[in-house]
């Protein structure tokens, strides 16, 4: 009997040691409970995005970052001259830029593992698709889909209707989208050279709206 509550309890701490455990962490880099973390992560009124990562011993590390908004002035030029770079065609100079960013390492999904297959991008695309039409269309804007540099893309990029790059020279990771987020991030950057961030998950035609003239004068007001 000895014998079996000894294995038992073995058994059990094997299994506890296996088992992924999670610590999160305030903006401050604080310790706090799980409750407290969805609760004050939920509440939209904070601002806050969040960044998972997998650490030493299995330890999953969720942390609070106060940037679900970010709004600055950034070089129009640059900016267009770097996508039409990767995308390998041009942007009318009139055209506002909308760009949803996807890190390596993100723990949002199943593509944790930095590698989207055809099926993974046909799936993606099937939502995306009619989305982009729309705000294209609604909103006199050109959107793409960047991913980080090391993240492997199994599309055909010299199809003239792709929108899905990788950010090859990492300018936009380095410049735009500095800091890594929980489900990415979007970028809208208007000829005017002001641009509005939010990190997340989100979705292009509720990002596209911000261009509304009463949602985009909160970020800008004249």
């Amino acid at each position: 009997m000895r014998l079996l509550i000894t294995l038992y309890a073995f058994l059990l701490l094997s299994i506890a040691s296996l088992a992924q455990k999670n610590v999160f962490l305030n903006e401050f880099g604080d310790t706090i409970d799980e409750s407290k973390f969805l609760k004050e992560w939920r509440n939209k009124d904070n601002f806050y995005s969040r960044w998972d990562a997998i650490g030493k011993n299995n330890i999953r590390y969720c942390k609070l970052k106060k940037d679900l908004y970010l709004a600055k002035v950034f070089e129009y030029r640059i900016v267009k001259e770097n996508l039409e770079k990767i995308m390998g065609k041009e942007i009318k100079d009139n055209k506002t830029i909308l760009v949803e960013f996807r890190f390596t390492d993100d723990l949002c999904t199943h593509n944790q593992d930095n590698k989207w297959t055809k099926s993974e991008i046909f799936n993606r695309k099937k939502f995306l698709n009619p989305r982009k039409k729309q705000i294209e269309k609604d909103y006199n804007v050109v959107y793409i889909c960047l991913f980080e540099r090391d993240i492997i893309l199994k599309n055909n990029s010299s199809n003239k209707n792709e929108y899905f790059f990788c950010d090859k020279n990492n300018f936009f990771k380095e410049k735009v989208f500095k800091n890594p987020t929980l489900c990415g991030s979007f970028a809208l950057i208007k000829p005017n050279e002001e641009m509005i961030i939010r990190n997340g998950e989100y979705r292009s035609d509720y990002m596209a709206q911000h261009l509304k003239p009463e949602n985009w004068d909160i970020f800008f007001k004249q």
